[in-house]
């Protein structure tokens, strides 16, 4: 008895993932490969969905429960929903910790973005405000900076 419980939940698991009535399968999101450098050729015209979201959910935690990805991220904003979720977790967002004057993303404005001052910046704002980010990895690389600028310098849009 006790060698066929095994095989009996499989059986029954099997059953109730099976769908069965034809319609069309779910197929999870693709789970982004961390790493500092997602763009590595700099963009002069970037896009929001296409390329700044890829990154920074590759770059910064988006595919842990950690960090900026899952319902409770412990940085803030969260990098784990889709482009328009992502976009208004940054445009025009006051940061939950920073100097007064900062948004996350000011459109136009890359000195008071504060999410170019937390991917550059040893000690973003001065003392008091966090660490550069990503946290505990290497720094993002310039080319993922640069496009990352020039999108908030062409008004953060979102293409």
């Amino acid at each position: 008895m006790r060698q066929t419980f095994p095989l009996v939940a499989l059986v029954l698991l099997a059953a109730c993932g099976g769908g069965g009535g034809g319609g069309t399968p779910v197929v999870a999101a693709p789970v982004p490969t961390p790493t500092t450098c997602p763009i590595s050729v700099a963009k002069p015209n970037p896009s929001f969905a296409g390329d700044l979201v890829p990154a920074l959910q590759s770059s910064c935690g988006a595919a842990a429960t950690s960090c900026h990805g899952g319902a409770s991220p412990t940085g803030h904003a969260t990098f784990s929903g889709t482009a328009a979720e992502v976009y208004a977790q940054l445009v025009n967002v006051v940061p939950a910790s920073a100097p007064a004057g900062w948004l996350r993303v000011k459109p136009g404005d890359p000195a008071h973005s504060w999410i170019l001052e937390k991917v550059t910046k040893d000690q973003p704002g001065g003392s008091g405000y966090g660490t550069r980010m990503p946290q505990g990895a290497p720094n993002l690389c310039q080319p993922t900076v640069d496009t990352l600028s020039a999108w908030i310098s062409a008004g953060a849009p979102n293409n």
